[in-house]
């Protein structure tokens, strides 16, 4: 019930509702890393799942999964009512999964996110999402939201503009 880290990569039978049941089944403040790089079969619904029960999740590997979205992973990283906020992670990585989801908005709401201390900040602090972030402001964004310290989106349509 004290699972601090889930690493399940490669599996070839690892899919959402697999990841749910392990979830569900520890305690949710006990998670501090996930990684599910390389499982074909995971979704969208594999975010939800994590969000609900990684209330203290630092890091979380999703390298390779390419059925997620941009709305979801955009999802993930924004405060909604009723549910827990978002982590606040130390480590990402969305290499190589779907080029076009993974893009700036995304980069900027997990910057956000990490470096918020409550919902209550999140919904106080401004942000401010642009399509076209050059490189330099991304990395200042991330630099200083004082949390989001490794970041891996390789093979993604972060811009240069």
């Amino acid at each position: 019930r004290n699972l601090k880290s889930l690493k399940l990569k490669s599996i070839e039978s690892v899919d959402d509702e697999v990841v749910e049941i392990i979830l569900n089944s520890i305690d949710e403040a006990s998670l501090e890393g996930i990684d599910l790089s390389s499982n074909t079969q995971l979704t969208d619904e594999v975010l939800s799942s994590i969000r609900r029960r990684g209330t203290n999740l630092r890091s979380m590997q999703l390298s390779g999964l390419r059925n997620l979205s941009a709305i979801a992973l955009e999802a993930f990283f924004t405060p909604i009512d009723d549910m827990p906020s978002p982590p606040m992670l130390r480590k990402l990585d969305l290499s190589h999964c779907s080029r076009d989801e993974i893009n700036d908005a995304v980069v900027m709401l997990a910057a956000k996110a990490s470096s918020f201390r409550s919902l209550a900040d999140a919904v106080n602090s401004e942000i401010e999402i642009s399509s076209s972030v050059n490189p330099e402001n991304l990395v200042s964004e991330i630099t200083n939201s004082l949390g989001l310290v490794h970041v891996n989106v390789c093979g993604s349509s972060i811009s240069d503009k």
